[in-house]
């Protein structure tokens, strides 16, 4: 079997194998929230910017099931894997891109990214095809390429700020490589074609006082706290690497010291964007801890410069050993029963309680139901087909939106929390009264459990 065969096989067992994973797994707390932003359609939003909504919301047009929301996912990921071969096989070769295609789609990352719908789907598409059409941009010159590498690259920064790394790596790549391009026109109308697709986010942004930029600005800052992370930032590489394959992540490492990855323009081009991301978010994590799909986007071009290093160097053996690797970290994200993670150690515990929740309010009688976090109220609207307002919120949110003008003090109905938040409630209405506290258990979950009070005034 060639390789380009089993290319094609890779990919159509990853799309279909996620296919039956996201028909039978619950909807993650925050897909649930992004669903919620489909129905609510702005210019952008306090957390994140529009594009994720209007993905979802194109892809919901005829239900609401999981599996319609989560074909954000499959389209957004293929589109990606087509616009990485596209790349290594220009800057490359067509070997290159194919193991660049597979090194990819059987990343664990992408293994998640599969599954759970957030904004870092369409990122991780839009910052594909701005890669691709940038790569053709710089090398060949052409006015076209670049107002498209803009463009996209202005959908990547309209799915997530994060994008700005990206382009951060266009200017120091030019910069680096050919100063006299900045003497010409076209960086300028790409930068221009980029603005344009984020003038939604800016307008929204205007119309806010700039609450979004000011809210990820400090989601990704330390809080002027003193003690360094060391501990959480070296936890933080190793699960970098076990998201990409810690095989393929050794070699991305080795590329990262060899001289030829920054004297090749090529190389360069795919290096830079892959390094400036991993070492921005291992410096912020120094001073905050980090999330893993952060610095997700990173694995684009990084999968390019490995799958380039295996065909160079002939490290056919390496490449299946990773892919073998691959296959086992797919299995224990997507089966950790079988692999004997159990309890508090099964990875899927924040996809258990919030259905089972739901069937258990059900039973009780018609009335208004409160939250107080936004991924617990997105959740409940999610399954009970019903409002979820959060009138004591533990953190702002869009719900501060859409909230707006209601007063939930003259109310009365149940009040739903992780927590205990009787001292809080009797602040906010004068009869607050335990009704239970409801545990969902399951065989291999670790047990949740929630606080369910009658409120009123």
């Amino acid at each position: 079997m060639t390789l380009e065969s089993k290319t094609y096989l890779v990919v159509l067992f990853a799309i279909v194998s996620a296919i039956f994973f996201n028909v039978s797994t619950p909807l993650y707390m925050d897909e649930s929230y992004y669903w919620l932003w489909s129905k609510h359609l702005s210019l952008s939003y306090y957390d994140h910017p529009y594009m994720i909504a209007y993905f979802i919301k194109l892809c919901t047009l005829f239900g609401d099931d999981i599996w319609m929301i989560r074909t954000v996912n499959l389209i957004s990921f293929s589109g990606a894997a087509f616009f990485i071969f596209k790349t290594a096989d220009y800057l490359f070769d067509r070997r290159s891109a194919l193991y660049a295609v597979i090194l990819f789609i059987l990343s664990p990352a992408v293994t998640l990214g599969l599954t759970i719908t957030t904004p870092d789907s369409p990122l991780i598409l839009f910052w594909s095809a701005s890669l691709y059409f940038a790569a053709k941009a710089f090398f060949d010159k052409r006015i076209n390429d670049y107002l498209i590498a803009g463009l996209m690259g202005g959908f990547a920064l309209s799915s997530k700020y994060t994008a700005i790394l990206l382009l951060a790596s266009y200017f120091l790549f030019l910069a680096i490589k050919t100063p006299r391009e900045w003497m010409t026109s076209r960086p300028y109308l790409a930068l221009l074609a980029g603005i344009i697709a984020f003038l939604p986010v800016i307008f929204w942004n205007i119309d806010n006082d700039f609450i979004s930029f000011a809210f990820q600005y400090h989601h990704g800052h330390s809080s002027g706290e003193n003690r360094l992370h060391l501990m959480d930032d070296l936890a933080f590489l190793g699960g970098m690497a076990g998201m990409f394959n810690p095989l393929f992540f050794l070699l991305l490492i080795s590329l990262f010291t060899r001289k030829e990855s920054y004297s090749d323009p090529k190389q360069l081009f795919v290096i830079l964007p892959a390094l400036l991301t991993i070492l921005f978010f291992l410096y912020k994590g120094i001073y905050k801890k980090m999330e893993l799909n952060w610095v997700a986007p990173a694995f684009v071009s990084a999968g390019i410069a490995v799958a380039y290093l295996i065909s160079r160097q002939n490290l056919t053996k390496t490449f299946y050993a990773g892919v073998i690797l691959s296959l086992i970290l797919i299995g224990v994200i997507r089966y950790p029963l079988v692999f004997g993670l159990e309890g508090k150690h099964n990875p899927q515990n924040r996809l258990f309680g919030y259905e089972e929740l739901a069937h258990h309010l059900q039973g009780y009688p018609p009335q208004p139901i409160f939250a107080d976090h936004l991924t617990l109220a997105s959740s409940l609207t999610y399954s009970l087909r019903k409002e979820v307002w959060v009138p004591i919120p533990t953190r702002k949110s869009q719900f501060d939106w859409w909230q707006k003008g209601m007063d939930f003090k003259t109310q009365s109905g149940i009040f739903v929390s992780r927590y205990d938040r009787a001292n809080e409630l009797k602040a906010f209405w004068k009869h607050v009264e335990l009704d239970e506290v409801y545990t969902a258990r399951k065989k291999g979950f670790k047990d949740k459990s929630f606080y369910i009070y009658q409120v009123s005034n």
